[in-house]
């Protein structure tokens, strides 16, 4: 028997097949996700979700062999996104991914963003590329497409083309993504909405519990989609409690589950944290920095930039490996390191924040020592979220695990994280973590096991 998980990257898409008797994979198919749109503005990040469709069909396809031992399907999908679907299940737009940048516009009537005015009007956080700060601005502006019946998720919309449903039902780790979702009562704040002037009706419907999305046309259960989050957490850790993730990709994350043990008072207290919801039960708290692997990208992006203007133009690869080969020498020198904050893109509390570099001297003002001073504020910058995790839950870590490219691909980066953490950053055996973790839920969520603690389990035995 297997199980099947998909994850809808920003970048990359993926699809698994986990042997139930084995928990291995005997099947992976990737491709990058080149579903990108331009748009008409320089702060509009958008993918075509047809195109993402047809990726995803076309991976299932390299997996046609196996595919009538599938026993399940799981999703899973980059998180906050929203696209919007017709009454037939159809998309009517285009996807607004997490980077879309139109909730930090300024509202033309008032002196604050949109995202700012949603969270001082409702209590709710709410950043840039949150689904609804992403209608907000439509719906004031009005250019929510006539046709619309629901906004969803990507991952909503591809259980929906699976299963050929015509109305999104949504998972609570993907709801609370999107904003404005009350955790304590599982379901949006509806009067939160109205609050700030929409209409309640497009949202889609809540899944309770573990029940599925709908099945294929050859049978097979579709879970509810689940954000890439939850789906990495569990794809990674080989138990639930007492283990920290980090991982690192274009962005990063801290995150750590818990039973709904964290009081509202804690989490006031937890600086920049979240409570996001757990498939099946429970809560991730979770650090989140908008930078992550954009950070080091960007500092690639220069270095390119400065080899073209020489007349060279070597590939990402050659590059990425030589500012590792730099930033190890630099270290290795002992010289005075410099001091770099990464907050290059903002954070969550304020976009606007801009990152720096101090303690520029001659002696440390060269490629090698850039390249390790991000690389350490990277490290910095996620070490902060850990600080603040309430004393109790920090205490009871006992194991950590990594994950993300950025973890895989750059060892001096996980092992400046292990040493920070006192703890080495376990790797799951497979690369595409998030998928794996989709198909652990899927199989849970089609009733092969209890719950998502014993598929986790049994799974990790085998």
């Amino acid at each position: 028997m297997l199980f099947a998980g998909i994850d809808i990257g920003t970048t990359s898409i993926s699809a698994v097949l986990i042997s139930a008797a084995s928990g291995r994979a005997i099947r992976v198919a990737t491709c990058a996700n080149d579903a990108s749109v331009r748009g008409d503005h320089s702060w509009e990040r958008l993918q075509d979700p047809q195109r993402i469709m047809e990726q995803v069909r076309g991976l299932l396809a390299e997996c046609q062999e196996e595919w009538p031992d599938v026993a399940a399907v799981g999703i899973s999908c980059q998180m906050h996104g929203v696209l919007y679907v017709n009454g037939d299940g159809q998309s009517v737009s285009p996807l607004y991914t997490w980077q879309d940048g139109r909730g930090d516009e300024r509202m033309e009537d008032r002196d604050a963003s949109y995202a700012r005015y949603l969270r001082e009007r409702t209590g709710y956080p709410a950043a840039s590329g949150y689904g609804l700060v992403t209608h907000f601005h439509h719906v004031k502006n009005g250019n929510v497409p006539k046709d619309a019946v629901y906004l969803c998720t990507i991952g909503d919309y591809v259980a929906m083309q699976l299963t050929g449903a015509a109305k999104p039902l949504m998972d609570p780790s993907n709801a609370a993504g999107i904003g404005l979702f009350s955790a304590s009562r599982h379901c949006f704040d509806e009067e939160a909405l109205r609050q700030a002037g929409m209409d309640v009706s497009i949202l889609p419907p809540v899944c309770q519990g573990t029940e599925p999305a709908g099945r294929t046309p050859d049978g097979k259960p579709v879970a509810c989609a689940i954000g890439d989050n939850q789906a990495s957490f569990l794809g990674s850790v080989s138990q639930l409690e007492r283990t920290l993730l980090v991982n690192v990709g274009t962005g990063s994350q801290i995150s750590i589950y818990t039973g709904n043990d964290v009081s509202p008072e804690e989490l006031d207290a937890a600086a920049g944290l979240e409570i996001r919801p757990f498939p099946g039960g429970g809560s991730l708290l979770v650090g989140a920095p908008l930078s992550g692997g954009k950070s080091y990208a960007m500092l690639l992006a220069f270095f390119q930039e400065v080899g073209r203007a020489f007349g060279t133009s070597p590939d990402e690869g050659e590059i990425y490996a030589r500012m590792n080969e730099w930033a190890r020498e630099a270290i290795r020198r002992g010289d005075e390191p410099l001091q770099v904050q990464t907050q290059f893109y903002g954070n969550r509390q304020d976009p606007g924040l801009r990152g720096t570099i101090r303690g520029i001297g001659p002696d440390n003002f060269t490629p090698g020592h850039l390249a390790a001073g991000f690389l350490q504020g990277m490290a910095d910058e996620l070490m902060q979220y850990v600080g603040a995790l309430p004393a109790g839950l920090r205490g009871s870590i006992s194991a950590a695990a990594g994950s993300g490219n950025g973890i895989r691909r750059n060892p001096l980066l996980r092992e400046m994280l292990e040493a920070k953490l006192g703890l080495a950053l376990e790797l799951p055996s497979g690369e595409e973590e998030a998928a794996y973790g989709a198909a652990v839920y899927g199989a849970a969520a089609a009733g092969y096991y209890p719950d998502v603690r014993s598929a986790l389990s049994e799974m990790r035995k085998g």
